[in-house]
């Protein structure tokens, strides 16, 4: 299995010549866009740093998690499954029904030779997210709006090729080999995570400023909410390195290298 951090909370796997993605976001609306205008995927950025894809995963459907989500589809003719909201998304956005299919917290498939288990998650609170929460709009048309893109639930995903098992940002936690994980949580948060997780590996994810195009040098956000991180400081990565370290000796901590390929 190998892996490539998308930037946000994006990842590929790739296995055997197939390819999952999980919540690709490569356009990085300006912060200041998202309460102003409508906003388009770059087509042309997400077809040169994803030019294959099987399949899509979406946690949710705010709009760092799906905007781009169509582009993949359109470029790659990949099968995209999410939400009720996400999918209303997509096709809005023109990704044709037979490459749409909604799932829910229990569901388990296959896609290729990955074997997947939908699990529930929860968001992370910031101000103004009941504005990005609830029911569609009804008036939706393209270009979308940033507010248009509302979550109506959260996923996370055990995802297993074989024997081994990958786990995504999880609400509950499972066993699994690799898990990644935002770092924005407490450190007991953090060692009853790792207690019932047990990973071989930790890859922080969804970390970086994405309101930053990827034009500039990538720098850690500003933490929203979070014990670990004070209010209004930049994410401290070395600090979460050392807290995982601390509570789970035996466990590597990778921060990626966004688009970089690691052999899992």
């Amino acid at each position: 299995m190998q892996l490539r951090w998308l930037g946000v909370g994006g990842i590929e796997l790739s296995v055997g010549g197939e390819v999952l993605a999980i919540d690709p976001y490569l356009t990085r609306v300006p912060f200041w866009r998202m309460g102003f205008g409508r906003v388009r995927p770059n087509r042309e950025l997400v077809a040169a740093r994803i030019p294959c894809c099987d399949f899509v995963l979406v946690t949710h459907a705010h709009v760092d998690h799906v905007m781009d989500v169509p582009a993949v589809a359109h470029n790659t003719g990949a099968m995209a499954l999410g939400s009720a909201n996400t999918c209303r998304l997509l096709a809005v956005s023109g990704v044709p029904a037979g490459r749409i299919r909604e799932i829910g917290v229990g569901d388990r498939f296959a896609l290729g030779k990955f074997q997947v288990e939908v699990l529930p998650a929860r968001h992370v609170a910031f101000p103004g997210w009941q504005l990005f929460s609830g029911p569609l709009p009804s008036d939706l048309r393209l270009p979308l709006r940033a507010r248009d893109y509302r979550m109506d639930g959260c996923f996370s995903f055990l995802i297993q090729v074989g024997e081994y098992r990958f786990l995504h940002c999880p609400g509950p936690a499972v066993a699994a080999d690799v898990l990644t994980v935002k770092p924005l949580e407490a450190r007991p948060d953090y060692a009853s995570l790792l207690r019932d997780v047990r990973p071989r590996v930790v890859i922080p994810v969804h970390w970086d400023d994405f309101g930053r195009p990827l034009s500039r040098p990538i720098r850690s956000m500003v933490a929203p909410s979070g014990k670990l991180i004070p209010p209004l400081k930049r994410i401290d990565l070395p600090r979460f390195k050392h807290v995982i370290e601390q509570l789970a000796p035996a466990t590597r901590v990778l921060i990626p290298e966004m688009f970089h390929p690691y052999n899992l």
